[in-house]
């Protein structure tokens, strides 16, 4: 007889057949075929629930997958709607809109915003309550809660991503908008400085350098030629950087320019100086502050008298050695009503003298250290000899090696001057 399975085997000891060599008799095999027919039944019940599990889960799966196409394509769709709001303002900010026309980038991020916010609006009420269906029809209301909470909390992101974009837009055009303001105030403090161009006069020879931060700052110089032949030269720095101290720098040259223009041969450098500072009070309100040294060359008597608000002394070389000619005086706009006195020496031929702002001994390396002013009284005294416009370069070539890959952080600006 072939072998029997123990479970079977189990089954008819239970029932009283322990020889199966011999057939049962009728009641033994009765009880056998029924306790068959019982186990048969059990497995189709068996068979039958997991069918039904089955077609259970298979439906419930479509139908959160079929949910989760639609919330694929809904955020896409967001996506899509973003990179579209996103082009629309570059090619609103790209186009040539006036300095003078900020309504039209307003009206311009407006729209985008508005269409923006449409589309989002749309987006995100499509059909929740389709999907929602689905699975609740399923019978899935526990897995699909799950998972409209995370999906809800992917809207409020989006949501959110949806105002920061706008911000960034009115950000962006914000900055557009000043880096023309800076772009056109820089245009104008160059046009207030003379050139690089050697400025010869009657025993006297100049040259300069301006070279403006990356943001508009306060520096400028100028010179003019005064009715009795001596010679006038003005440098001056605005505390702070940007619009406001290129502003307060206009102020300064138009002061200057009228003192020159009615001062006529009464005009002195300390004049000049009290004439600046109400100017400046008025335009600066004490907010702003101005360092400037004005000096006025007289070709005749080979002198120079100098007047000082708070500026850097320039230094003077004679016979390889250098000097500061000091004169004290307030910044220019600190009070209403300041005086000022000045110095006068006296020059000699081949005399060398260095005008300069802060920008230039404050000039910052790599590793933030400072050219100095002691550095600069080195070089100058190395270069004095040399053509103005020769130790021009030879500083500003210094300054820019010292400098390196860094950029500027304040105007900077100096005059090189040889007496002839």
């Amino acid at each position: 007889m072939a072998e029997i399975d123990p479970l079977l085997a189990r089954q008819l000891r239970r029932l009283g057949l322990e020889d199966l060599s011999e057939p049962p008799d009728r009641e033994t095999w009765s009880k056998v075929v029924a306790r068959i027919s019982e186990h048969y039944r059990h497995v189709a019940d068996d068979r039958s629930l997991l069918t039904r599990s089955l077609d259970l889960s298979t439906n419930e799966m479509g139908a959160l997958h079929r949910q989760l196409l639609a919330e694929r394509d809904r955020l896409r769709s967001v996506v899509v709607a973003i990179g579209d709001a996103l082009t629309l303002f570059h090619d609103a900010a790209n186009s040539q809109v006036e300095p003078s026309m900020p309504l039209e980038v307003t009206s311009t991020i407006s729209t985008a915003k508005r269409r923006f916010a449409s589309t989002l609006g749309e987006l995100l009420s499509l059909g929740s309550a389709g999907p929602g269906d689905a699975g609740a029809g399923a019978g899935g209301a526990g897995g699909a809660g799950g998972s409209d909470e995370a999906i809800n909390e992917v809207r409020v992101q989006l949501v959110a991503l949806g105002d920061r974009l706008v911000q960034l837009l009115y950000d962006t055009a914000e900055r557009a908008s000043l880096k023309k303001q800076l772009e056109v105030a820089r245009a104008v403090q160059q046009m207030l400085v003379p050139g690089d161009d050697v400025i010869e006069r009657r025993s006297l020879r100049l040259a300069s350098h301006f070279q403006p931060a990356a943001e508009c700052g306060g520096d400028w110089w100028t010179f003019h030629d005064l009715p009795d032949g001596k010679l006038l030269t003005v440098i001056g720095d605005v505390t702070g950087h940007g619009i406001s101290s290129a502003i307060i720098t206009g102020a300064a040259k138009a002061a200057c320019d009228v003192a020159r223009t009615f001062g006529g041969e009464a005009l002195s450098a300390e004049r000049l100086l009290r004439l600046m500072n109400c100017s400046i009070f008025e335009a600066g309100k004490q907010r702003y502050l101005m360092t400037c040294a004005a000096c006025i060359f007289d070709p005749e008597a080979r002198s120079l008298t100098v007047a000082n608000a708070g500026h850097p002394f320039p230094y003077l070389v004679r016979n390889n050695t250098v000097r500061q000619i000091a004169s004290q005086g307030s910044p220019l706009g600190a009070a209403s009503s300041a005086e000022y006195t000045s110095s006068t020496v006296l020059l000699e031929g081949g005399d060398a003298l260095l005008w300069f702002t802060d920008g230039v001994t404050e000039c910052e390396n790599a590793e933030s250290e400072q050219f100095s002013e002691r550095r600069l009284r080195a070089l100058f005294q190395s270069v004095a000899a040399y053509a103005p416009e020769e130790a021009r370069d030879a500083i500003v070539a210094a300054v820019t090696r010292f400098r390196g890959d860094r950029s500027l952080d304040d105007d900077m600006t100096l005059v090189v001057a040889r007496v002839l």
